[in-house]
């Protein structure tokens, strides 16, 4: 804890969000939202999915055909610069024992309302991945090459009313004049979905769809929760991982840092009854004395007295 507290609070903040990444990057994570929405994968095992994002171990190596991360920055002349939270490919065994290639991005969106709307920013990030196949995937001679994109963007500071909801946009072929179908895989080459949750909701209630994927993610990323929380619903959904549980536990307690920073800067301006409950919650939470809590808050000796006075009280009135 003291190491955390002499980082700068922007660096806390870029820290918080890399765990938070490196979370749901983890393959168990990954393996169950490809299971749960990657169409290509509909009919492989979540161990079999698993299997395929680790690789198998020769010697001292991890070789792994089947999947590889992605550039986070991808640049194109004249298109700009593009930043993924998390982008990769995998090969998935099909049924007739081809391979299907499929790319996928994940972005963590906390600002749930930017000055613009997310699911259009999801279209420029899964156009960007296609555009980026060529001359690997694809070129002017050989346009079917291009390969299937996904980009999932999770929303965990999404309002009640949406909490649980996912909207898939896709595209669709319309008939206008006639009935000639064309195949469906030579258009079928992007999706985006959105994953709204609330961190109002609670572990002990289950989502009435996908609840497999939503309350593990919903619980990784609730800034609301502690670690014993988070840790409880991860190990009911099937999550028994030394290495996550000590990312998870370096998240919350980065976590805890900055909301008591946030606290300290609200207590030295805020109005007694504010200062007094802000105390409190550093005395609970880094288990600390009144005298050890008004030092880490550094409030002026002057002061002190007479918010000591008022916390007594606080106390008296209670009891």
């Amino acid at each position: 804890m003291q190491q955390l507290n002499l980082i700068t609070s922007s660096n806390k903040t870029i820290m918080y969000d890399q765990y938070c990444k490196m979370l749901i990057g983890h393959p168990y994570i990954l393996a169950r939202i490809i299971s749960c929405f990657v169409e290509e994968a509909k009919h492989l095992s979540l161990d079999e999915i698993k299997k395929l994002i680790k690789g198998v171990r020769i010697g001292d190596k991890i070789v792994n055909p089947h999947f590889h991360l992605m550039d986070k920055e991808a640049f194109i002349k004249d298109e700009g610069l593009m930043c993924y939270d998390i982008y990769f490919y995998i090969d998935l065994p099909q049924l007739d024992q081809s391979t299907k290639r499929v790319y996928i991005n994940i972005e963590i969106q906390n600002k749930a309302s930017p000055r613009y709307h997310l699911v259009t920013r999801s279209i420029a990030y899964s156009s960007r991945m296609i555009s980026s196949q060529w001359g690997r995937e694809y070129d002017s001679e050989n346009y079917d090459g291009m390969k299937k994109v996904y980009s999932f963007w999770i929303i965990p500071q999404a309002t009640k009313s949406k909490d649980g909801c996912i909207n898939q946009l896709k595209i669709a072929e319309n008939h206008l004049s006639g009935n000639y179908e064309e195949k469906r895989e030579s258009y079928d080459k992007e999706k985006q979905l959105m994953i709204y949750l609330s961190k109002g909701h609670s572990p002990n209630d289950k989502y009435e769809s996908y609840d497999e994927i939503l309350m593990p993610i919903g619980a990784l990323l609730n800034n609301t929760l502690n670690y014993q929380e988070k840790n409880e619903v991860i190990k009911e959904y099937g999550l028994d991982d030394e290495e996550f549980e000590e990312r998870m536990r370096d998240m919350c307690n980065l976590g805890e840092v900055i909301e008591l920073e946030a606290l300290e800067k609200g207590t030295k301006k805020g109005t007694q009854k504010e200062r007094i409950r802000s105390i409190k919650n550093i005395m609970t939470k880094l288990k600390m004395s009144f005298k050890e809590a008004i030092a880490f808050l550094e409030i002026p000796e002057d002061e002190v007295l007479e918010l000591e006075d008022a916390f007594n009280n606080d106390l008296k009135n209670k009891n």
